[in-house]
């Protein structure tokens, strides 16, 4: 890892074709000997060695841990935290994972740095089966752009937009209802060397996560910052995108209101719900070389999530706030996430979606 790391070090100063080279060498070596089986998972508890603790104080690159108050919240009862490592390097972290453990999915990051409970009790309803379908022509109501009870197509600005650009995303379909009494949610996760990028660690940390929390009425979500958001918008804007223009309708002058001066204070219902069906677009349509261009939801949907909800006002960060507007998502990982990640693997890079989510890109 040491040797990448400098390569790495000397291509940021001249990028040269053998360096380049030498390091796609480095990469294939790594990507030998850090596999799935080759690394383990260690839960960090307020007992564990000082070394370890405050490699958790300052290793958060997400949501940095500011005083002891918080990092002590990092390891209540209530919270989890992970460190992947190498079976032969086991003091060396490599991936460090934030959980939140609570009865309802979390709707703003605050609430999870300070310790509290979810902020939303509502019982989640999902089975794990899905159906790949071209919006427009659905044949159930929480996959059909229509909304209603049948197929057919949107008569929304949604509705149209995906139809014209050909996607194809799957949606998790709502099923019987049930009670999930824990909710895990992955907050934070930090990739702690530069010389793995390439080598998909943050995965196996969360699959290996996932066995270890474990137990019956369990889901397993996230609480994600959505980073390139608004650069991406403001130059949909300025270079006018006629399906992102479709989507705002005539909410353009108060959208380019909110992305000059981005802010906490309350925002009318149907700006919010302009700016959600934009960012739902941007997270599931938007690809570059055929894959998803927000990076965090990149990493997530190559593990198989589900892009299941959009949070808005979900952090008061000044720095997210210039990033997404203050909009966080919820991706979902359930028993089939596996599978999806094969799946995306193949060419159609298909997306899955919640139901919250069809109905934004459908309506």
């Amino acid at each position: 890892m040491d040797a990448r790391a400098a390569c790495n070090d000397m291509i940021v100063q001249l990028p040269r074709p053998e360096l380049l080279k030498l390091d796609k060498s480095l990469r294939n070596v790594l990507r030998s000997v850090v596999t799935m089986e080759t690394t383990q998972i260690t839960k960090v508890k307020p007992d564990s060695s000082n070394d370890m603790i405050e490699m958790v104080r300052r290793s958060d690159r997400v949501h940095p841990i500011t005083n002891d108050v918080d990092l002590l919240n990092r390891l209540a009862e209530n919270r989890s935290v992970y460190v992947l490592t190498h079976t032969l390097l086991p003091s060396r972290p490599l991936v460090l994972l934030h959980v939140a453990h609570s009865t309802g999915m979390f709707q703003c990051v605050s609430d999870i740095k300070e310790g509290r409970d979810s902020s939303s009790t509502n019982s989640l309803c999902i089975r794990t089966d899905t159906q790949t379908d071209r919006h427009g022509g659905g044949d159930d109501g929480g996959v059909g752009c229509g909304g209603g009870g049948g197929g057919g197509s949107g008569g929304g600005a949604g509705g149209a937009l995906l139809e014209d650009t050909g996607e194809i995303l799957s949606c998790l379909k709502f099923g019987e209802r049930s009670q999930y009494r824990n909710v895990n949610t992955f907050y934070s996760i930090s990739s702690l060397e530069v010389a793995l990028r390439g080598v998909p660690c943050g995965g196996w940390c969360i699959s290996k996560a996932k066995s270890d929390l474990y137990g019956p009425d369990t889901l397993y979500t996230t609480l994600s910052p959505i980073p390139g958001l608004r650069n991406w918008l403001n130059v949909a804007l300025q270079r006018p995108n006629p399906r992102v223009l479709k989507l705002i309708g005539s909410d353009l002058p108060q959208v380019k209101t909110l992305l000059s001066s981005p802010t906490t204070s309350p925002v009318p219902r149907e700006l919010q719900e302009t700016v959600s069906r934009v960012a739902a677009y941007y997270l599931t349509v938007e690809k570059q070389r055929g894959n998803v261009l927000d990076p965090v939801g990149h990493f997530h949907v190559t593990n198989g999530a589900v892009v299941w909800g959009l949070r808005w006002g979900g952090t008061r960060s000044r720095e997210m706030l210039e990033q997404s507007l203050g909009l966080m998502v919820n991706y979902l990982y359930d028993s089939s996430s596996p599978a999806r990640a094969a799946d995306y693997a193949s060419k159609e890079r298909t997306v899955t979606v919640g139901a919250a989510v069809s109905n934004l890109l459908c309506d």
